[in-house]
Order: C-alpha cells, then sequence, then structure tokens
C-alpha cells in the first residue's frame, strides 16, 4: 500500500491538517537555522579568547620595569600526619610538636623589562622553630602568571596563553554590557599540567580581572584566587593572590592557605634583611591576621609568659635554678644527623654559600638496564673573593652496586671577570669512567698465543685517574675558547692478571687541549671544536692526536615542548701505540645528571666496550618532549604523568653494522621511566629499562 504527500502552501488549506504541516516546516527550518546560530555564538566565543589571548601585546607593551612591596603570609595546619613526613624535604620543621604555624614575609618584586620577576625578601618572621621555612614549593604559587605559556615556573599550561588553547575547552556568558565570565577546563583528559576554573573578563579588551583556578601538581591539590591589576604591566601581574593547598602522602595530610597582597604602601630600605623581628612585621603588615592565625601567635606568647614567670618565681624565692640538662643525644641526633641525612643543606651571605644534597633521598637512585642500580649526590660551595672574583667547587660522587665502583668529580673553579664576560679557570680530579683498552687482547695473544678463557678475564678494564687544568674565555657573545691540559693514568681493574701476562699496569699521557665553542644565532645550535695531542714521555705514556666536532640544539617549542638535536662525529689522526680511544663528547657516562642530561645526548644499552674500540665515530641523537602525548591518555595514570619523551639515537663506528636506538620514556610525580630498543641495522637485539626517582625533586 502506497501513500502519497503532497505540499500544499499554508494560505490556501488553512484547516487544522495543514496547520500541522506548517508547524513541521518552521520546525525544520529553525533546526536548519541552529548551526548557524550556533556558529554565531561560537564566533563570539572566539572574539573574546582571541581579545584575551593578545591583551598582553596590545594593551600591556610598556614592558618597563617596576617594583612592588609584596606581603606574604602562611598557613600550616597538620591534620594527620606519622613518621614518614620526617623523610619529606623541608617537612622536617614540622614533623613534630605543635600543629599549626604561621610564617609572614614582606619582600621587593622587581618586573625587569624581559618580563622576568625577581623577589627579594626582606623580613621575614615564622613561629617554625628556628626561623626555618617548609614547603619551598608553594613560593612558586604565589605570583601566577596569567598570560605566559605556563602559569608557575615551567610547569602548568595557561589556558589565558593562545598556544595551549588546543588543551582546554572554553564557554563563555555575559555578565553586564562590560563583563563576561570565561569557563575552561581540560578538552582531552585531567591531566597534572591543565587546570580548570574561570575568569571574570573586561569584554572589550580582554582584560583579565579576577581568576580561580584548581589543580593538582607535585603532591599538591590547589586552589587558586587571584585578582590582577588594572593598567599596562600592572594588568599582567597579581594584585592580591590567595592560594589553598591540601598535601596528602603516605597518611599525613597538611593543610596550607597563604595569600600574596601586592603594591603595599610601606617601601623598605634596601639594606634591610631581618629575620625573627615580630615588632617590625607587626608595623608593616598591611591588614590584620585571621583569627586561627592570631590564635596561633597568642599561643605561642602564652607559652613564653608562662616560661617568664617561672623564671620570676624562682628568682623572688631566692632559689638557684637547677641547670638544665642538655641532651646531647638528640641535639646531635635529630636536629644535626637526622636533618643532614633527609634534607638539603643550604647556608648563604654576602661572604658566599655551601649547599649540600640530602644524603638519603630517593631522587638520586638511578636504574639501568646495562649498569644495574647507581646512587649519588652533590656538594657545592662558593668563596666571594671581591664583587667580580669567586672561587667554587661543585663536586659529585656516586655508587654503582654493580659494578662495586666509587666515582667522583671534584672540580675547584676561579670565577673572574674578562672584558666585562664570565670567565673561568678550572682545575678538575676525576676518576671518570671505566675504560677499556681496544687492542690489549690482542697484543696478549699476540704475544702467548691461544690462552684459554682470555675472553672471560676481563683484562681489558681499566680506570680512569685523570686531571683537568682548563681556563675558559669567552670572546664574544658568540664565541669562547678553551685551552689547557689534561692527565690520564689509566690503571689495570684485574692487576695481577695482567702481570702475570707480562702486560703493563698501568698507562699514563699528558696532552693540551683546545676547544673551541660557538652559537652564531642566539637560539640556533652550539657548535664546538676539540683538538686533544698527547705529548712523548717515557714508557707506557701514550701519545695520540684527536679531533672532534659536535653540534647540538635544545629548542624549545610552544606548550612545554622541546626539540633536542645533536650530531657529531671524532677520529683519530695520529694512534701510535694508544690502545684507549677516549673521546670527550662519546663517552660511557657514570655520574649522569637525570632527565635533561643523558636521557637526550647519550646511549642507553650500547656495551660499555664499544666506546673504546673504534678510531672514529659518527652520531646522531634526536629527542621531542612533550605534555600530554600518549601515556597522559590512560586512565587515572594519565592525570599524573608531566612530561613525555621520545628518542632516536643513531651511531658508526668501526668494524660493525649502523647502531640504533628507539625509545619512549615519560616522568611524573614519583619516578621517570625510559624503554629502549636497540638494532644492528633493521634487526632487533636487546630491549631495556632506565628508571630514576623523581619523588619532592622540586622540595
Amino acid at each position: 500500500m502506497s501513500r502519497t504527500i503532497s505540499i500544499i502552501p499554508c494560505q490556501q488549506r488553512p484547516d487544522e491538517s495543514t496547520s500541522g504541516r506548517c508547524w513541521l516546516l518552521l520546525v525544520f527550518c529553525l533546526l536548519c537555522a541552529m548551526p548557524a546560530v550556533a556558529q554565531k555564538g561560537f564566533d563570539a566565543d572566539t572574539v573574546l579568547l582571541e581579545r584575551v589571548f593578545n591583551y598582553s601585546s596590545h594593551y600591556a607593551q610598556e614592558q618597563d620595569s617596576f617594583q612592588s612591596n609584596v606581603y606574604i603570609k602562611h598557613l600550616y595546619q597538620t591534620h594527620r600526619r606519622n613518621f614518614t613526613l620526617w623523610a619529606v624535604p623541608s617537612m622536617y620543621a614540622i614533623a613534630r610538636g605543635q600543629r599549626a604555624f604561621v610564617s609572614e614575609e614582606y619582600s621587593r618584586l622587581t618586573m625587569k623589562p624581559d618580563g622576568e620577576l625577581e623577589n627579594r625578601r626582606q623580613v621575614y618572621y615564622t613561629t617554625i622553630p628556628h626561623n626555618r621555612r617548609t614547603m619551598p614549593t608553594l613560593l612558586e604559587f604565589i605570583t601566577p602568571s596569567l598570560y605566559k605559556e605556563t602559569l608557575y615556573g615551567d610547569h602548568i599550561l595557561s589556558p589565558f596563553y593562545h598556544t595551549n588553547r588546543v588543551f582546554y575547552r572554553y564557554t563563555t556568558s555575559r555578565i553586564d554590557d562590560k563583563l563576561s565570565r570565561l569557563y575552561f577546563r581540560p578538552r582531552y583528559v585531567r591531566n597534572t599540567q591543565l587546570v580548570h576554573g574561570l575568569a571574570t573578563v573586561e569584554t572589550q579588551t580582554g582584560r583579565i580581572i579576577d581568576a580561580e583556578m584548581g589543580g593538582d601538581f607535585d603532591m599538591l591539590r590547589f586552589q587558586t584566587l587571584t585578582t590582577q591589576g588594572d593598567h599596562g604591566s600592572r594588568a599582567l601581574m597579581p594584585k592580591f593572590c590567595r592560594t589553598n593547598v591540601d598535601f596528602h602522602f603516605m597518611g599525613n595530610h597538611i593543610y596550607s592557605a597563604f595569600e600574596a597582597a601586592y603594591d603595599c604602601p610601606i617601601t623598605l630600605p634596601d639594606s634591610v634583611n631581618v629575620k625573627g623581628d615580630r615588632q617590625l612585621i607587626d608595623s608593616i603588615r598591611p591588614y590584620s591576621l585571621s583569627e586561627a592565625e592570631q590564635a596561633i601567635y597568642d599561643y605561642r606568647d602564652s607559652i613564653r609568659n608562662s616560661r617568664q614567670k617561672d623564671t620570676v618565681a624562682i628568682d623572688t624565692l631566692q632559689q638557684m635554678p637547677k641547670k638544665r640538662k642538655r641532651n646531647y643525644l638528640k641535639e646531635i641526633g635529630w636536629d644535626l644527623v637526622g636533618e643532614s641525612l633527609i634534607r638539603s643543606l643550604r647556608t648563604s651571605s654576602e661572604a658566599g654559600y655551601v649547599r649540600l644534597s640530602p644524603i638519603i633521598n630517593p631522587q638520586y637512585i638511578s636504574y639501568s638496564h646495562r649498569k644495574g642500580f647507581s646512587y649519588r649526590f652533590k656538594l657545592g660551595a662558593q668563596l666571594n673573593l671581591s664583587d667580580q672574583t669567586s672561587l667554587g667547587v661543585n663536586t659529585r660522587f656516586g655508587y654503582n652496586f654493580k659494578q662495586r665502583k666509587f666515582y667522583f668529580d671534584l672540580p675547584l673553579r676561579l670565577n673572574y671577570t674578562y672584558r666585562d664576560r664570565d670567565a673561568f679557570a678550572e682545575i678538575a680530579w676525576a676518576n671518570g669512567n671505566r675504560i677499556y683498552n681496544s687492542t690489549v687482547i690482542d697484543e696478549i695473544r699476540r704475544e702467548k698465543g691461544d690462552v684459554p678463557g682470555l675472553d672471560d678475564m676481563n683484562l681489558d678494564q681499566f680506570d680512569d685517574l685523570n686531571l683537568r687544568v682548563t681556563n675558559t674565555l669567552p670572546l664574544n657573545n658568540r664565541l669562547s675558547i678553551e685551552a689547557g691540559l689534561v692527565f690520564h693514568q689509566r690503571k689495570a681493574v684485574y692487576h695481577a692478571q695482567m702481570k702475570q701476562m707480562g702486560m703493563p699496569t698501568e698507562y699514563r699521557s699528558l696532552a693540551p687541549m683546545l676547544s673551541v665553542k660557538t652559537r652564531p644565532l642566539p637560539k640556533g645550535p652550539l657548535f664546538s671544536i676539540d683538538y686533544e695531542r698527547g705529548l712523548p714521555g717515557k714508557d707506557n705514556h701514550l701519545t695520540y692526536e684527536r679531533w672532534e666536532i659536535d653540534a647540538s640544539l635544545k629548542h624549545r617549542l610552544h606548550r612545554l615542548q622541546t626539540l633536542n638535536l645533536r650530531l657529531g662525529t671524532g677520529f683519530y689522526t695520529d694512534r701510535d701505540k694508544n690502545f684507549f680511544m677516549d673521546y670527550a663528547n662519546f663517552r660511557d657516562e657514570n655520574l649522569p645528571e637525570g632527565w635533561d642530561d643523558d636521557w637526550s645526548g647519550n646511549f642507553q644499552l650500547l656495551r660499555s666496550r664499544l666506546y673504546n674500540q673504534s678510531d672514529y665515530y659518527i652520531r646522531g641523537n634526536v629527542s621531542f618532549e612533550s605534555p600530554l602525548m600518549a601515556m597522559s591518555f590512560v586512565p587515572f595514570a594519565g592525570r599524573f604523568v608531566e612530561r613525555e619523551r621520545i628518542y632516536l639515537s643513531s651511531l658508526s663506528i668501526a668494524h660493525t653494522r649502523l647502531y640504533s636506538e628507539l625509545g619512549y620514556g615519560f616522568t611524573c610525580r614519583f619516578f621517570s621511566v625510559g624503554l629502549f630498543s636497540s638494532f644492528l641495522n633493521v634487526k632487533f637485539q636487546e630491549f631495556g629499562a632506565k628508571f630514576t626517582f623523581e619523588l619532592f625533586r622540586r622540595w
């Protein structure tokens, strides 16, 4: 059964059925018009967004440097705590005793013409014992940079920066004729590098009047409310900022609330640098404390007053007070040794500084498939001899559990000024990396014949003790020259076996070196040419001539993305009887610096011997780093991933096919992981991993 439907004009058949058809036609027309209406609304949002994104360049072009007096106060409240809080860097000060503290400070904040901020503290007062600081990472949340690519330092992508819009979803609503509300949230997944919230925006200009943002970063869950300035460069800075933070770790719960008030009326002399003066902080505080904060001060004052009354009563009765016994075990074991083990020691003054990394710190433990577990720590110090001259050390120590080897690098550097540029002379003593003699096994076979089990004796392993004396002079902003002497003393690891085979157990070399580094473009690659020539000497004194050419580029893209490129070659033009192929830019590092160092410039699965077996090498390393790539989209776990990286490295040396490594890695608040595969040409060889702790890296 078929049915024919005819469309009749409404004006010809104004009956009920025709009226229904007209309504259907009207609804159909409205549905067709909805995309246009929606597009019009979307255009309105886009216009407002563009004004917000472009405000800093259109309305705040006068990037003149200015100063602002800043008052900051912190409230710390411990809701739950246990013994694990002692192991958290900077939490040592509040891991025992009372559960609530207040800190106040008065600072001078300077915005430079390039937009960088410099904060100099002038007055500091706290109820934390011994005027200590805790949770220093909170200081980054005091001054959010809304119009920059990142809100806080080098992390958390700002929703108000134009290149970050791909990670956020926006909606808007009108408050009145002048103001609009801008809502933002992560577009795809919730991630530690993104925030959610809302902002009040001046509709005509795109100026942010105030903003409320929430997020989760580095063990902290925060909620920030900021009110911005109203004109010029001041509009790029907060006028008032309040942030509430919750810290949860292993059953511990610490709540902190801090406020920052800018453009305070009282200006202190530049020479003021006071700590622990209650009267001074009371006189310059721009507004009153809250009830909770005042209660903490009152409690502290009541304890002090009760102690003073007890002392007066004893004096009135003319009784000799009992000498208080000092608990030396507690003072030494807890306050000195315990503090040194779990937190960084930093002391500084006009004369210089001393910095010691924590002796017990998970982030200095690393694991690699080839080398096993390693541990390292640092010690730095500097003595200021004059305004333009200083003497400093920046030592590194490490222990490899698989090799059972202790490594050290002890540089002593004299910094001075040469033609208004920073120059330095350095003496560096190190036991280097374990090096392999590329032809010692061949020499033994040539003299002794076929020795059973020779390949399994590892007689080609040597420990390298070296001393470098160099001086670096920057000739201009683009060119610098380094010259000096390099001494190596290489001793056989298996001394007795080498002596039994009639082979030398020690080799020495002394070589002048010259290195020229240039960066033709300010943001371009760094080129270097290194030359080293071994001087002749007595027996077992090695002569050689080595050249190396290297180019490296660390190019920062938008959205916290970084492209690392490195290309280099090295070769020996004179070997004589030198058995060691020891390069400056292609070596097996045992004291790496972590995620930003060896993970992008070295080979992770390359056998140690291959670094020292070829009289030439050609290498290339590429890595790309970005947040929100692959691991970030994994349910639940992906929200904690901060950055991800892809690696591709290739190497050509003598007597082997093209060697390549392909890798993927990610870092989060707890650890960094890298997964690598090696290939000869295109044939798969090996799979391995690298692991380092990142817990409390910024603390």
